[in-house]
């Protein structure tokens, strides 16, 4: 008899150039963090639940640096990154066995700082639910709409923040119906710039679970600094 998993996802095929610096030219996934890389910072955090079944990494075909890491036993590797997110997570999916009663979470590399709490409540209230959901925050920042066509951007105007909410990540998802969400944004040429914008394309609800600011996405350089007094 099939029995329901959590499987993660971690897709690392890109480089995050907007990370790097003049000492640090490889990608952002592969540096460290006080005395891990934040790759397998990512890797603890989604390890700690007890309720994740196994962690399959998606990597470009040139990458040689996730060789030299230490990773648990419970982690896959796949050679499956593709030139933007959705396909890399799509080419993992197709590469895994997966069932009816699977659910994904997917994961972002750099966002080592991930609670256990947090993803512990992500994982609850899908299941409770029997809904997909991801986790993020409401905005409690007033938000500006910039005029960019000039030198230096002005504000073109202010867009209330109600009902607003910042995307993190874990996203979880039945992994069939994600599978197949992808599959119908790509034959679209839909961009989906995460898992939840791809199963809104397809009309399926999402829940939204309240995430925490330590799981904040690394992606300038001085973030590095930041997220080091975190762990």
């Amino acid at each position: 008899m099939q029995q329901q998993r959590i499987l993660v996802l971690i897709p690392a095929g890109g480089i995050g150039s907007r990370a790097q610096t003049e000492n640090n030219h490889y990608p952002k996934q592969y540096r460290k963090i006080a005395d891990k890389t934040m790759l397998e910072h990512s890797v603890n955090a989604l390890l700690a639940h007890p309720m994740v079944h196994s962690i399959h990494i998606g990597v470009s075909a040139s990458d040689t640096w996730i060789n030299q890491l230490n990773l648990p036993e419970q982690c896959s590797v796949h050679k499956t990154g593709g030139e933007m997110r959705a396909d890399t997570v799509l080419n993992t999916l197709n590469a895994l066995d997966i069932t009816e009663l699977d659910w994904v979470l997917v994961h972002d590399a750099a966002r080592p700082g991930l609670p256990f709490d947090v993803l512990d409540k992500l994982i609850r209230t899908c299941l409770e639910k029997k809904q997909g959901g991801i986790l993020a925050l409401p905005v409690g920042d007033t938000v500006k709409q910039a005029r960019t066509s000039e030198d230096i951007p002005s504000i073109e105007k202010t867009i209330p923040r109600c009902g607003l909410w910042l995307a993190q990540t874990p996203q979880m998802f039945r992994a069939k119906l994600l599978q197949k969400a992808l599959q119908q944004v790509k034959q679209n040429q839909f961009e989906a710039t995460d898992e939840a914008s791809a199963m809104e394309f397809m009309g399926y609800p999402v829940l939204l679970v309240q995430g925490h600011w330590r799981n904040l996405k690394v992606t300038w350089p001085s973030d590095f600094e930041l997220m080091e007094k975190c762990l």
